[in-house]
């Protein structure tokens, strides 16, 4: 929703949320995690989500949006060269499995 179609009385609720205190179990779990297993998380989810997102395109036969997931897939694999490749999984999607 546009900031601009809110009540004061929203934007004042947004506001609080920015300053609102983290529980212990979130603190925690942010200290013992490092910025890199950080971006690995994120990586993996990203990579989870472009899956299925291929997936649901091809089930519709959406020639576009696989393009365009193929093409982010593609960025994805180039900016973590040392984990496992999108684009083999969805290159798998294609393949008939060995019987």
């Amino acid at each position: 929703m546009s900031p601009y179609l809110m009540s004061t009385t929203d934007l004042a609720v947004l506001s609080d949320a920015d300053t609102a205190s983290v529980s212990s179990l979130a603190a925690r779990r942010r200290a013992s995690i490092s910025v890199a297993q950080a971006e690995q998380l994120a990586a993996d989810r990203l990579a989870v989500s472009l899956l299925s997102e291929f997936r649901a395109a091809w089930s519709v036969g959406d020639r576009d949006q696989m393009s365009a997931v193929m093409l982010a897939a593609i960025d994805l694999d180039q900016t973590s060269p040392g984990s496992p490749r999108l684009m083999d999984e969805i290159r798998g999607l294609n393949t008939q499995a060995a019987a």
